[in-house]
């Protein structure tokens, strides 16, 4: 039995089909609804790896090797102006000076001298005097320096007192920078601190035997607390203090009442005994 519908249903059915086909005729005329025209565009989510994101043209960054980049003005504008991205070319100004700039070897006055000595460390000296002579020339590390010649994190940091090269770590590279330091400024500056080279020494070998005591008064530390928590000597001698025994006596067992259970007389040491029948 069909039911009837009422004639709210019939007006409400009605304006639905009205609406629907204005909506229609209005797309084959190619223009949007009005309903649609008024409700505003719901905006598109982005996702997680869109958010936050901004696009850098590396072009144009200068490396401070700070730990940032920096965008560079000239090259971003001409990056700018021209139609097309051109990859910048870096060119290396690690060249031989000019022979009339008078830079010659400070040891043996030869022309070759090491560019990389005479960029970062001010030094005219070339290769063959670098392999001959390495305790003024050689380079040492961080961690070389600290320990020969004691120098602290500080002092290092000064780039006044020490220049320093920065080079890729060779063990990894997303690792800090390798620092280098050239032995004869590091070797001065300790001097002057120091007073002199044999001071130095007998420095390094007053900090020897700091170690070695503190190593050794750890290991007595470490010990005499074992023996605190063992504690089996002092309570030996307690326990015969206490009952006035001897230091070393013969112990006389006899039978303690409880079954497999034997006590000494004389010191109340209880064992137990286990009987085998044959």
């Amino acid at each position: 039995m069909s039911q009837e519908l009422t004639p709210e249903q019939v007006a409400r059915i009605a304006a639905s089909r009205r609406q629907a086909q204005e909506r229609l005729q209005q797309r084959a005329g190619g223009q949007p609804p009005a309903a649609d025209a008024e409700r505003p565009k719901p905006r598109l989510r982005g996702s997680k790896l869109s958010k936050g994101y901004y696009e850098y043209n590396l072009s144009t960054m200068r490396d401070t090797h700070a730990g940032f980049l920096e965008e560079d003005a000239a090259a971003a504008a001409a990056a700018a102006g021209s139609p097309e991205k051109r990859r910048r070319v870096v060119v290396s100004d690690e060249r031989l000076p000019d022979l009339d700039d008078g830079q010659a070897c400070c040891e043996c006055s030869s022309a070759d001298v090491d560019v990389v000595y005479l960029k970062v460390f001010k030094t005219a000296v070339c290769k063959a005097c670098i392999e001959k002579i390495p305790d003024r020339y050689s380079l040492l590390t961080k961690t070389e320096a600290k320990d020969d010649y004691l120098l602290t994190d500080s002092e290092l940091r000064d780039r006044a007192l020490f220049p320093v090269w920065e080079k890729p770590n060779p063990h990894k590279s997303t690792w800090n920078n390798m620092l280098l330091y050239l032995r004869r400024d590091l070797e001065a500056f300790a001097v002057k601190k120091w007073g002199s080279l044999e001071a130095l020494d007998g420095e390094f070998e007053r900090r020897v035997e700091e170690k070695r005591a503190r190593k050794e008064k750890k290991y007595q530390r470490s010990v005499a607390d074992l023996r605190r928590r063992t504690r089996a000597e002092e309570w030996e001698k307690a326990r015969r203090e206490r009952l006035k025994l001897e230091s070393e006596h013969e112990h006389a067992f006899e039978d303690s009442g409880n079954d497999g259970e034997q006590r000494c007389s004389a010191c109340g040491l209880v064992i137990e005994v286990e009987e085998f029948g044959l």
